[in-house]
């Protein structure tokens, strides 16, 4: 079962990392979403370490969910499909950006002119689906039955730092995060319809999967 969890996983990001840098080839008229307020957030390049705890949370978090709570996995699973699209749509409907400060001299500097480089154009602002699926994770560790309390706090708290890194990396304005609260409410809504109407048919195929 492990090894089927782990596809599921590579498909889904696979299916983020296409649609998500995809569209940016498509985008035009680029709207600024940096306000005054993000001057006076302070930039720490250091924060750029719990920045990249997102890409393991986001492939290991899920298989702790399905171990504890297969219903809660689905749920999970479906909201974040929704939270992917409506995020590529809304990057294709007003794309944004902003001016990133120039990183520093030194090993974190260094670090941040990489992690800059990951969008070849640093498109895909508001709504940040950094924070929008760290919220996710925060929902879902607070009401996944039978969770161990650690992993709880675990999971929040890397969740926290990584939503708070984004701010200080200046990787995204506090529009964007204000925008992923409310993609990721609507998107937790659809995905609960989508997993009451289709848990079965989503454990089914996990199951089929080779």
């Amino acid at each position: 079962m492990l090894k089927k969890l782990i596809l599921v996983q590579i498909i889904l990001l696979s299916f983020q990392t296409v649609l998500y840098f995809g569209c940016e080839f498509f985008q035009r008229g680029i709207h600024d979403v940096k306000r005054s307020v993000d001057d006076k957030i302070p930039f720490l390049p250091w924060t750029v370490l719990p920045y990249c705890f997102w890409f393991p949370l986001i492939a290991f978090y899920p298989l702790a969910v399905f171990q504890t709570d297969p219903y809660s996995y689905c749920g999970y699973l479906m909201t974040m499909v929704v939270e992917i699209v409506l995020s590529v749509v809304c990057y294709l409907v007003y794309p944004t950006s902003f001016q990133r400060p120039v990183p520093p001299d030194g090993f974190w500097g260094t670090f941040m002119k990489f992690i800059y480089r990951g969008s070849y154009r640093g498109l895909n602002c508001a709504p940040s689906l950094h924070c929008s699926s760290c919220f996710l994770v925060i929902y879902v560790s607070c009401t996944c039955m039978g969770m161990n309390l650690w992993i709880r706090i675990f999971t929040i708290l890397i969740a926290v730092m990584i939503v708070l890194s984004t701010l200080t990396t200046k990787q995204h304005t506090l529009i964007d995060v204000l925008t992923a609260v409310l993609l990721f409410g609507i998107s937790r809504l659809l995905g609960i319809l989508l997993t009451v109407r289709y848990f079965v048919p989503i454990l089914t195929f996990i199951g089929n999967l080779q």
